[in-house]
């Protein structure tokens, strides 16, 4: 089963940057890893460690923002499709200083 949290959070503030970087520290330190900015994903094997895993992230939440968990099967995360747009050497960023003809 994998365990998927997505979160977020406000960085308006010094305070809350501090709180969103902790939170994040702690995803990556206790095995998750990231699918996306906000999106982690940590493999659990059975239903006590799903529940060590939400106990220990329940005492790690930070004051503000939104945390979401989701189960998954492995099999459901296998089907995962990623679409990636495939960038085009036109679509390169130029600037007025340098313009790069292939």
């Amino acid at each position: 089963m994998r365990l998927l949290v997505m979160f977020d959070l406000p960085v308006t503030t010094a305070t809350d940057r501090k709180n969103y970087r902790k939170f994040r520290k702690f995803l990556q330190e206790n095995g998750y890893a990231m699918l996306q900015y906000s999106v982690y994903s940590k493999i659990v094997l059975n239903h006590s460690a799903l529940q060590f895993q939400k106990s220990t992230l329940y005492e790690n939440l930070p004051k503000a923002g939104h945390v979401d968990m989701l189960l998954i099967t492995e099999k459901q995360f296998a089907n995962m499709e990623r679409f990636n747009k495939p960038q085009r050497v036109e679509e390169h960023v130029m600037t007025i200083e340098r313009i790069i003809e292939l």
